[in-house]
């Protein structure tokens, strides 16, 4: 399970950046390469490998930081997309995900790693 879930990793990070490389070119298809990619990574990616360390961790305890870190991924990865797309509504999308990790990301982390006497910065 693991080495499919790098795999889909690399592929994403594959089409992502080819993309990225088509939409500085102007070249046809970085739209789609674009878009399939980071939709790809945020709705597949992103919530397989979560649930994945989720599982091998054993615990129920850090439910909240795992839905907290794929939603937070979500809207900024989706922010950023809309932005390189010149989709509309980009800019309100950009209002919401710049502030989300400090607001809803980091208030959970902290409440649910002060509950682990375990956790520490310096045992990474």
């Amino acid at each position: 399970m693991k080495q499919k879930i790098y795999l889909l990793g690399l592929i994403t990070v594959l089409l992502v950046f080819t993309g990225l490389v088509f939409k500085i070119n102007h070249l046809a298809g970085a739209g789609e390469l674009l878009s399939t990619g980071i939709g790809t990574f945020v709705l597949i990616f992103m919530p397989i490998a979560l649930r994945n360390h989720f599982k091998a961790e054993g615990t129920r305890q850090n439910l909240p930081l795992y839905i907290v870190t794929w939603l937070t991924c979500f809207v900024v990865f989706t922010g950023m997309l809309f932005k390189i797309m010149h989709w509309p509504h980009a800019g309100i999308i950009l209002l919401v995900a710049l502030p989300f990790p400090y607001v809803v990301f980091l208030p959970v982390f902290l409440t649910v790693t002060s509950k682990n006497k375990n956790f520490s910065i310096y045992n990474t």
